[in-house]
């Protein structure tokens, strides 16, 4: 990696959705991308409060199962993630607030989840990998759909 490389990825929720259980399979491509660059991804602690969001309202609409096999795979990815995990601090809490006034100000709501990944991938000079380009065009960061395209390094 050269001076002018990033130093790495911050996966949006949506992106780690996609590999949850029953969920379609991803491309080979995007696989092997993953696979080749896994020690230079990380996670924003704010998407596992929105998966297990999401597992939540599974089991409180009575998707036990779900709800249960979708717990075991976010344990997975957590123990998997543990050292990669983000955290939101002082620091990127208050960058959160000024993009987020950035983004008012130009007419655009992104919301909270999003605002906090983009401070967090700011930060620590990451590239948000997502599904929602225009979630974060309005924050400023650098960001990549790898469903459409793949990233250089």
């Amino acid at each position: 990696m050269n001076a002018n490389s990033p130093r790495g990825y911050l996966l949006d929720t949506n992106i780690l959705s996609a590999f949850a259980p029953n969920k379609p399979a991803l491309s080979l491509e995007f696989t092997a991308w993953l696979r080749a660059h896994s020690d230079r991804l990380f996670v924003p602690c704010i998407a596992i409060a929105e998966l297990d969001q999401g597992v939540s309202k599974l089991r409180r609409a009575g998707s036990t199962v779900r709800a249960e096999q979708l717990t075991d795979w976010l344990e997975g990815l957590i123990n998997h993630y543990a050292q990669r995990i983000l955290p939101l601090d002082a620091a990127s809490s208050r960058l959160a607030g000024r993009l987020a006034d950035q983004a008012i100000a130009a007419g655009q709501y992104p919301g909270l989840a999003d605002t906090v990944i983009a401070a967090l991938a700011q930060q620590a000079g990451l590239i948000v990998l997502t599904g929602n380009i225009r979630h974060f065009t309005a924050l400023g960061v650098e960001c990549i759909n790898p469903f459409e395209q793949l990233p250089d390094v």
